[in-house]
């Protein structure tokens, strides 16, 4: 099975989410990850990015994560079995830029910085607080389209 999860930047839910199924070390099972507007160049997504892999170090699985973002393609698309976009936002713009497949789930991850997870005057304890959450989310509320 090959799993593709989508978000917005790939530096943070969908990398996760593809690091923690990668650490499961699952037979058949393979894992990609995409964002819908990838911008590396961009000296706050690559802080980003490496808050990221400290996270991840921080769970003990940082030995299964990729070294740079993704930039969501048709082609990565068309490679998964299984198509999960964290949340209604990443689904939105996915689609503005390639065809999804109609059996596409749908998680309800918020980023940092919408809805409930806004950030306050001390940004960096905020942010390490909501990827610290984000990490452990359960995305109860998944759906197809």
């Amino acid at each position: 099975m090959k799993i593709h999860f989508i978000c917005r930047g790939n530096v943070l839910r969908s990398l996760v989410a593809e690091t923690y199924v990668k650490s499961l070390e699952l037979k058949d099972v393979e894992c990609i990850s995409s964002g819908v507007c990838i911008d590396m160049n961009d000296p706050m997504e690559r802080r980003y990015f490496r808050n990221t892999l400290a996270l991840l170090k921080r769970q003990g699985i940082s030995k299964y994560a990729k070294e740079i973002s993704d930039q969501l393609t048709q082609g990565r698309v068309d490679w998964a079995d299984v198509t999960i976009c964290v949340n209604q936002r990443a689904f939105n713009e996915a689609m503005a830029i390639v065809k999804l497949p109609k059996n596409t789930i749908v998680w309800d991850i918020e980023d940092i910085g919408e809805g409930s997870r806004a950030i306050n005057k001390d940004i960096l304890s905020t942010r390490m607080s909501y990827e610290e959450e984000i990490f452990i989310e359960k995305p109860y509320r998944s759906r197809g389209y």
